[in-house]
């Protein structure tokens, strides 16, 4: 079968705790429900991003619209736009949207390669006098058109933008291109992917070459939006990413874009990450990317948009794999980190601990104005962007042995917060010992005792432990510990040859990072070192050097779901929430008994095999809620911001509800029971 045929859809339907097929969703317009469709659902899922990202009016789209076009049958769009506060009538429709469920697609389309699936869209175009603009998407592709309308001929060009909610038409042909929106997280992600799929498959790049081909383009993208307006080089007009002279042009735009940025951020790529696409590749990705702001995207969808492109350059050796982000969150709330607060992750991966962090901070720099993340004008969002990026370049700070690993990090600082923070290239267990070539600047920006707070989410390993002699001796667990004739355990001094888990080693180290008396460290761990006979020495450890704060048992899930593209199992994890204990503590033999937070946690949002769990009553059936939101409806550069109220279903995720106690905990001593 040729690319070009058509396919019919496959889809894997929810599931709840009991296994039975969830077969409704709440429509997003009419706030009703619906039984479940693939169709409907690609609809609701295109109606969520004019909504959420575009800026339309939801009193302006229509489903299923019917225009009755004498001697043209049936044809009708799956969605119509009319005009701002019109009756929805053929003379007030503007664009239309045909959704088309097909298969996953191996390769993304060119316009003429999918030219048979368009065609209907653009008929209708064609007979509709008023329509200007139109859209066709199968959910993994999406193709724009504009209506050129001559004395002889009306033709559908294809466009690489759409113009947003009252922007005239005109604007796509001008210099600078549309004016670039926000995103939300699912629609930020989703371009993300289009753009690593069309590196990976149409290109036959792996997974760490394309990666590195779009983060040269993120940092040119990232660059430009700091540019004044009359300087910026990252867009596209109309056509030009469909003919040969128009990609030449935005080729040289973005190798210009590429060396400035480079400029400006010296010390981010490694050598050998430079653009090596040819100039039609590069404006297929140009294309995708020219339409947003990320300036004006919220931080923590751009961190979950970045997560999804970033996840394929671990490869889960040693048990490393990326933290599910709802569990960063959970470890960053209930640190809470100051914007004063230096904080550290030791093995940071891709920087999941840090962007999380930067999210957090800037939510707190907004609130200092009054708003909450939804509710913040443009003008705000980059007023506390600008105070976010500035913390990160002074207060976070990583560091990774893996070089790739270091640069992902980087980029995910920067495509989070518009600065890279401080990541470093060294092996945390020999520092500040070491030969790596970010051992002495990490030996100046942070030496142990220096951090107020360290998360991390270290390798999970009973396999490749750790038995060098020259790495065991600078640690107290790396020794062997024997129980005297009290009871108690006491350090004999020999190294433990015979191995320790790389966890137990990250433990100690993140402690001797903090500062004493003061520093904090969330640590995740698997429950069996909390828990099993063979090492009651660590917890013997831990609690001689530490307060313990929180204990927090996970549910595996979120971890299955990160980690099965690796083929690993995940241990049971846990939260350990830790201050490190001042010296004068350290010489007293006891300590005062003191109240410790714990927590069981049993479902956090989704189920082994990713599906989303949503909440419901003791009888089984979802629960459907009413929820205030902000809509922000956009009509050219203009934004207004309005409140309505949602009929959704909630994710059942107690992660949330666990960092809240926990503050109540700290302020009270105490934790009011809880229910839904």
């Amino acid at each position: 079968m040729s690319d070009d045929a058509e396919l019919d859809v496959e889809v894997e339907e929810e599931t709840g705790d009991g296994g039975e097929p969830e077969n409704f969703f709440i429509d997003i317009l009419t706030g009703e429900k619906q039984k479940v469709s693939p169709k409907k659902l690609l609809i609701q899922k295109v109606l969520r991003q004019l909504i959420e990202s575009y800026g339309f009016d939801r009193d302006d789209l229509e489903v299923n619209y019917n225009p009755r076009i004498a001697g043209h049958g049936r044809k009708q769009p799956d969605i119509a736009i009319f005009r701002p506060k019109t009756d929805h009538a053929n003379d007030n429709l503007q664009r239309v949207i045909l959704c088309k469920t097909q298969k996953k697609r191996d390769k993304l389309r060119s316009v003429a390669e999918a030219e048979a699936d368009l065609l209907p869209l653009k008929e209708l175009m064609e007979i509709l006098p008023n329509v200007t603009l139109g859209m066709w998407t199968n959910g993994q592709e999406e193709f724009f058109f504009q209506v050129e309308r001559t004395r002889f001929e009306v033709r559908a060009k294809p466009l690489g933008v759409w113009p947003v909610p009252g922007e005239p038409t005109s604007d796509v042909d001008h210099t600078g291109g549309v004016i670039q929106i926000g995103a939300d997280v699912e629609d930020l992600e989703e371009a993300l992917c289009r753009c690593h799929r069309y590196l990976n498959r149409n290109l036959g790049l792996d997974h760490k070459d394309a990666f590195k081909q779009l983060s040269v383009l993120m940092l040119s993208k990232i660059f430009d939006e700091t540019q004044a307006p009359a300087d910026q080089k990252f867009w596209i007009r109309g056509e030009e990413p469909f003919e040969e002279d128009g990609q030449q042009t935005i080729q040289r735009r973005i190798k210009e874009c590429i060396r400035d940025a480079k400029d400006w951020q010296p010390g981010l790529l490694a050598r050998g990450w430079d653009l090596n696409l040819e100039p039609h590749e590069t404006a297929r990705v140009v294309m995708e990317l020219a339409r947003y702001s990320l300036s004006k995207t919220l931080p923590r969808y751009r961190t979950g948009a970045f997560r999804a492109i970033a996840r394929n350059v671990m490869d889960g050796r040693e048990g490393r794999y990326p933290t599910p982000l709802n569990v960063a969150e959970l470890a960053i709330h209930m640190l809470d980190p100051k914007p004063d607060e230096r904080i550290l992750d030791c093995s940071c991966g891709t920087g999941t601990f840090l962007a999380m962090a930067a999210a957090h901070i800037f939510r707190k720099h907004l609130a200092s104005m009054g708003v909450t993340p939804e509710e913040a004008s443009s003008d705000q969002i980059l007023q506390a962007q600008e105070r976010t990026a500035a913390w990160a370049g002074q207060y976070a700070m990583g560091c990774d042995i893996d070089p790739f690993l270091v640069v992902t990090a980087r980029m995910n600082m920067l495509f989070t917060t518009g600065h890279p923070g401080r990541i470093f290239r060294l092996d945390a267990r020999t520092f500040p010992l070491g030969d790596l070539d970010g051992v002495e600047a990490g030996s100046r920006a942070m030496p142990l005792g220096s951090m107020d707070l360290v998360l991390l989410n270290p390798w999970f390993s009973t396999q490749d432990t750790v038995s060098d002699p020259s790495i065991l001796e600078h640690y107290d667990l790396g020794k062997v510990w024997r129980r005297n004739d009290e009871g108690y355990f006491v350090n004999t001094g020999a190294l433990n040859t015979g191995g320790i888990p790389p966890e137990v080693l990250f433990l100690e180290r993140s402690l001797q990072w903090v500062k004493p008396g003061t520093g904090r460290v969330a640590i995740i761990l698997p429950d069996g070192l909390l828990g099993n006979p063979g090492d009651e020495y660590v917890r013997h450890w831990i609690l001689r050097h530490c307060e313990v704060l929180a204990s927090v048992d996970l549910p595996v899930e979120p971890f299955k779901v990160t980690v099965k593209e690796y083929g690993l199992t995940p241990a049971l994890p846990s939260l350990l929430v830790l201050r490190r204990r001042g010296q004068e503590e350290l010489i007293r033999t006891e300590h005062p008994e003191y109240k410790v937070f714990m927590a069981v946690v049993d479902r956090a949002g989704v189920d082994p095999r990713g599906n989303l769990l949503f909440q419901r009553a003791p009888d089984g059936e979802e629960l459907v809620f009413d929820e205030e939101v902000v809509e922000k409806v956009r009509v050219g550069g203009n934004v207004t911001i309005r409140r309505t109220t949602r009929r959704a279903r909630r994710v059942d995720d107690e992660l949330p509800i666990v960092a809240e106690k926990f503050r109540e905990f700290q302020e009270t001593g105490e934790v009011t029971p809880w229910s839904r």
